[in-house]
């Protein structure tokens, strides 16, 4: 059973490592090296987090047996899930799913009545399975890059 809880300032550099190897191990299989790489980004990345993550957002963290970090997810007021990423050894066995259950069961509990997301092509086929469904193709460039996600939205 995967352990869930809120992040805590010290998880910020198990963040950035989990998205990079998320990035990197599943987000490699749909995407160019290329847009890989724009998409990690070269800014510091634990700093990043730290300071998103105590923007008002929450974020949840899922703990292997050893009390580490495989996968991170958040929820804004509005209902938007800005980050949802699973460390590739973990894919596939219900980690995110566990994740988007606490934020799907929150925003209910706070009058939330949609949540919406920017899906990766792998998100896009998670997020399909759980119900979201495609609003559009977003094709923009990122660091230069062109690379594209998908604005999907769940009625809750």
């Amino acid at each position: 059973m995967t352990a869930i809880r809120p992040f805590r300032d010290a998880d910020a550099e198990a963040l950035a490592a989990v998205f990079e190897r998320a990035v990197r191990g599943i987000g490699a299989r749909f995407y160019s090296p290329a847009q890989i790489e724009a998409w990690i980004g070269h800014e510091p990345r634990a700093a990043n987090f730290r300071a998103r993550m105590s923007d008002g957002r929450r974020c949840w963290v899922a703990l292997d047996d050893r009390d580490q970090v495989t996968a991170f997810i958040d929820l804004e007021a509005d209902g938007h899930i800005d980050c949802l990423y699973a460390d590739p050894r973990v894919a596939g066995q219900g980690v995110a799913s566990a994740l988007l259950d606490v934020v799907e069961r929150t925003a209910c509990e706070e009058g939330l009545t949609r949540l919406y997301v920017e899906a990766s092509e792998a998100a896009r086929r998670f997020l399909l399975k759980r119900g979201y469904t495609v609003e559009r193709r977003r094709d923009f460039e990122l660091r230069g890059v062109p690379i594209h996600n998908y604005a999907m939205a769940r009625a809750l």
